[in-house]
């Protein structure tokens, strides 16, 4: 589902977020939660755990955003969650590939 980039170039801030907007935000793209697999339900419902990388490494003032690739197009780019510091993103967790 995902893949983890440390100091990603190419991409941009959209939203900042938290745990339950992140969910939301997810949902929402797959059009709700009845048209998700049970696994990515079941991830969902434990948002800690699926960003585990990202938290683990959160300090005081840094902030989660989604994120997306500068560059979209047919078949190209990508949208994802950032653990961000002063406004520069530090982890990227890559969660849709076009």
């Amino acid at each position: 589902m995902s893949k983890l980039i440390r100091n990603p170039v190419g991409v941009e801030l959209v939203q900042e977020t938290t745990l339950s907007g992140f969910r939301d935000w997810f949902i929402h793209r797959f059009g709700g939660l009845d048209q998700l697999p049970q696994v990515f339900v079941d991830l969902l419902n434990k948002p800690e755990v699926l960003l585990a990388p990202l938290l683990d490494e959160l300090q005081p003032g840094d902030k989660l955003w989604l994120c997306r690739s500068l560059k979209i197009g047919v078949l190209y780019g990508h949208e994802g969650i950032a653990l961000v510091r002063d406004r520069q993103p530090l982890i990227y967790l890559r969660v849709i590939d076009y």
